[in-house]
């Protein structure tokens, strides 16, 4: 294996046709918390790329994986989630040092990954299509679903472990055969996912790994004839050049984008469960969650009390040591990232924001690191660009409104559609709310509840396509219409036979 553990940065190889590959160059990764360097990434280049992409194109092609039977990918993917469970403190551990996530964050992903796995695999046996037996004269059909073949995945930074769940399993137990291409800053746990699922007995080929950069390794999945479909999880204008490419190509799309979700906070709302609620939506893994719930919508006239409640529980979390059960924040991804977060709110005050609390720095004195305490902006307008724009930081902004017409109206004034939820004792105005906001998920009293039975997705510039669910697994199919005749058509020609 190549996360043999030494007395300096774990090093990770590429994973191609069953085996590990070094590059003669490779990309170190710093822990955000401690700033010491943590990992050391192959970086693949093109050829890397073009290799594990004719991999995958061979293994599918050959019918190991494709056309094996539905019970013995199932094996597969069940013993392949054993061997993540019995891996989940070493898997934690990547997640920590190199993502920044706290302990409870990252234990909690690595064991939604195995079941995941586990989910994919029970799909195996479920995959079905239908029957129209005697549809005209004689006439019968099928339609089945058929693995879409290669497929590149590209999996961000934030989750590099859940969301290679989200995508990895569900194209395996369609068929397919997959290559990875993780973020050049949290390839860890995508290299040894991929291991343990060869160890599981994944044939060769099927699943490989590509580390490096978007450009080359990326740009080889989106541009090679030999990739059928490309599953991203990143950015929206990522994404968008990403479709750009496809005007000659026309790969299968799916793609999971950004977000500024909101949070809907009616009158009659238990205010105290939807602080808890709102809190987790927006400061978990520091807000550097696509489908955080960035904008509180609240009703004015329960707004100063909310906000008074939100912001002594959002000054009491503590920020520290990820690796400790008592911490709530951990840093940001990196330096970079901290400058990017410090300069909206700095934007935001410009723009007339109250800052209510947090700001950057630890707030203990200690402020070396990308730490950025928990911080909520008030009275932010709609035109400003703090409630437009996507952040991905611990910042929540505040706007209210007096009806909830006018609520759903803000809701929906976003380019995006990622997620949202309402927070209300009355379930007509909860479901009201629910079926007209644009968003791809939309919570009632509660807050990023994803589970594997769920499907997740965007609308409008969040994105296209379903991960996760039956509709996960559908994604990664293409429908064939398979007709029959058992009595011969008469003819429609009137020449002479």
């Amino acid at each position: 294996m190549s996360t043999a553990r030494q007395s300096g940065p774990r090093r990770f190889h590429h994973w191609i046709d069953g085996a590990a590959r070094p590059s003669e160059h490779t990309i170190e990764r710093v822990d955000p918390a401690t700033g010491q360097v943590v990992s050391a990434f192959a970086e693949g280049t093109a050829r890397d790329a073009a290799d594990a992409v004719e991999a995958a194109r061979k293994a599918f092609d050959s019918g190991v994986w494709a056309r094996a039977e539905a019970a013995h990918r199932a094996k597969v993917l069940s013993r392949w989630a054993r061997l993540v469970e019995a891996a989940a403190d070493e898997l934690v551990d990547l997640e920590i040092a190199e993502a920044g996530k706290t302990i409870r964050v990252a234990s909690g992903d690595v064991n939604g990954a195995v079941e995941l796995i586990d989910y994919a695999a029970a799909l195996c046996l479920q995959h079905h299509g239908e029957a129209y037996p005697g549809i005209r004269d004689g006439l019968s059909a099928f339609v089945v679903r058929e693995p879409v073949g290669v497929v590149g995945a590209i999996v961000p930074w934030n989750f590099p472990t859940i969301i290679y769940a989200q995508k990895v399993p569900f194209a395996l137990a369609a068929g397919c055969s997959v290559v990875v291409k993780p973020s050049e800053l949290t390839s860890g746990t995508a290299v040894r996912l991929s291991e343990l699922a060869t160890e599981a007995g994944l044939p060769d080929g099927v699943l490989n790994v590509v580390t490096g950069y978007g450009d080359p390794v990326g740009q080889v999945l989106v541009d090679s004839p030999d990739v059928d479909m490309i599953s991203f999880t990143g950015s929206t204008a990522t994404g968008r050049r990403i479709l750009d490419g496809q005007k000659v190509n026309f790969k299968r799309m799916g793609l999971e984008l950004g977000g500024k979700s909101a949070a809907i906070v009616c009158a009659d709302a238990d205010l105290d469960q939807a602080v808890e609620g709102v809190m987790f939506s927006i400061f978990m893994h520091q807000g550097q969650v696509c489908c955080a719930g960035s904008r509180l919508l609240v009703d004015d006239s329960v707004a100063d009390d909310f906000l008074a409640r939100l912001s002594r529980r959002a000054a009491s979390l503590t920020l520290g040591d990820p690796r400790s059960e008592a911490t709530d924040v951990g840093p940001l991804l990196s330096p970079g990232h901290f400058e990017v977060v410090a300069g909206y709110v700095e934007l935001a005050v410009k723009e007339g924001a109250v800052a209510l609390c947090g700001g950057p720095g630890r707030g203990d004195g200690d402020e070396d690191g990308p730490w950025f305490r928990p911080t909520i902006l008030d009275r932010v307008g709609r035109d400003t660009r703090v409630f437009r724009e996507e952040i991905f930081g611990p910042v929540l902004t505040v706007t209210r409104f007096s009806t909830v017409e006018e609520a759903i109206d803000l809701a929906n004034d976003s380019d995006y559609g990622l997620a949202g939820s309402v927070w209300t004792a009355d379930m007509h105005t909860a479901f009201d709310v629910a079926s007209r906001v644009r968003t791809g998920t939309l919570e009632i009293n509660t807050s990023l509840e994803g589970q594997p039975q769920l499907p997740f997705g965007g609308a409008k510039s969040s994105g296209m396509g379903r991960e996760k669910g039956q509709a996960g697994l559908d994604d990664f199919t293409e429908v064939k219409t398979i007709a029959f005749r058992t009595v011969p058509r008469e003819p429609f020609f009137q020449g002479k036979p």
